[in-house]
């Protein structure tokens, strides 16, 4: 039975590095993508990689550029679905309810993070833009301070821009080449010599001003202007949204 959960095991490891490869030459077809890190990843280690979360594309896009793969918390809607449900099984996500009361989610996190894993999340809850989004100050999920104060991991935040243009079917014809930046900042550790409420707090205070810092400085290094940063689906008239 043992060796069988680790052929199975190693089979979802294999079928989500080949996933991630083929996604990444989709994207590489379709995207201009300009990766920069502004601090050190952790190595040799399980961590948390969070993100402000504009589009549906950023779980892959992400997944295929980073270092190392990503198991994506990924909502409880996704698995309700017998086919989805599949498919995020082989890509080793893992469902969370977005209320924050999942227990299950949670200890399915704190074990693949003790295994050296890195567990993705994006602490808005679903996809956010303008007013509502991390970029400007808006209050996130409070699971991942948790997840970060109980498992002892360190958070990489990461800011990703432009993967709301490719709502529009246009941006996918040959030769256009969407631009995409990402930047990942500086890893945020928690405090073992305070209160854990206390030490939730910090780390939730420095998630938000990095997902802030880490925006002004891709603005920057980038030259970006306002159309180039995520706005709300009705500010984006003549493009094809979802909803």
């Amino acid at each position: 039975m043992l060796q069988s959960r680790r052929e199975i095991n190693f089979a979802r490891r294999v079928s989500s590095h080949l996933s991630a490869l083929i996604v990444r030459m989709i994207f590489f077809a379709v995207c201009r993508t300009k990766i920069v890190y502004f601090g050190k990843v952790p190595a040799g280690t399980g961590y948390i990689l969070a993100s402000n979360h504009i589009s549906h594309f950023d779980p892959p896009m992400l997944g295929s550029r980073f270092r190392r793969y990503v198991d994506w918390m990924a909502m409880e809607e996704l698995f309700r679905n017998r086919a989805s449900a599949t498919l995020m099984y082989w890509l080793c996500a893992f469902k969370v309810r977005r209320d924050g009361t999942d227990r299950a989610g949670l200890r399915t996190a704190l074990r693949r993070l003790e295994e050296g894993r890195v567990v993705g999340v994006f602490p808005e809850g679903g996809i956010r833009a303008g007013k509502g989004s991390v970029l400007q100050g808006a209050r996130m999920w409070p699971g991942v301070s948790a997840l970060c104060v109980l498992s002892g991991k360190a958070i990489v935040p990461s800011v990703i821009l432009g993967t709301d243009r490719l709502y529009n079917k246009m941006n996918w014809l040959p030769l256009r080449r969407v631009p995409v930046w990402i930047g990942f900042g500086e890893a945020i550790y928690s405090r073992s010599d305070i209160p854990r409420n206390l030490a939730r707090e910090l780390v939730e205070d420095s998630l938000a001003q990095a997902f802030i810092s880490l925006r002004e400085r891709l603005v920057l290094e980038f030259r970006l202007t306002e159309a180039d940063l995520p706005n709300t689906p009705q500010a984006r008239k003549g493009e094809d949204y979802l909803p």
